[in-house]
């Protein structure tokens, strides 16, 4: 996939859930990867058509916040968009995978990471729709229940989501 076609994917993104869901906050990050990884990417969004996916910013009756632990700090759970998969059915994969009983409430915002290399090729931009959700169940395999939120957070913006209650 280059990288117009990329941005289109992310326009055509952007377009598709504004007009799903109103207003769309989107949430910009630039993040330099090695060359082979900046390959491996572009052949994955060619593969699946298009780079990006889907998470939730999920909260239990209590209003505490889902959080997996990854290798880069903590996130909202999150996956790939399969070929043809829809943002909804993918965020809510996503937070099943953890053994949890899902119910998305909303679009929260979007998440773009802008990934580029030391060798000056264009940033190729992966658009991940994060979902406001409601869950409810004992989470598993490296995700738990959080009431307020660790040091190590995957991007800084989590860091104005709420634990509990409307948005800010």
């Amino acid at each position: 996939m280059s990288v117009l076609d990329a941005r289109r994917h992310l326009d055509r993104t952007l377009s598709e859930l504004a007009a799903e869901y109103g207003s769309v906050e989107v949430v910009g990050e630039h993040r330099e990867v090695e060359p082979d990884v900046y390959d491996r990417l572009r052949e994955r969004a060619a593969a699946f058509d298009g780079p990006g996916g889907a998470g939730a910013w999920v909260r239990d009756p209590d209003g505490r916040v889902l959080l997996v632990d990854t290798d880069e700090g903590w996130a909202e759970p999150a996956a790939t968009c399969r070929p043809g998969q829809e943002y909804v059915e993918c965020a809510e994969t996503a937070v099943r995978e953890y053994g949890l009983n899902v119910s998305l409430t909303g679009l929260s915002h979007i998440h773009v990471r802008y990934l580029s290399d030391w060798t000056d090729r264009e940033p190729v931009p992966q658009p991940f729709a994060v979902f406001s959700a409601r869950a409810t169940g004992t989470p598993t395999d490296g995700a738990a229940w959080h009431a307020t939120l660790p040091d190590e957070l995957l991007y800084a913006y989590l860091r104005e989501l709420p634990l509990s209650g409307a948005r800010k």
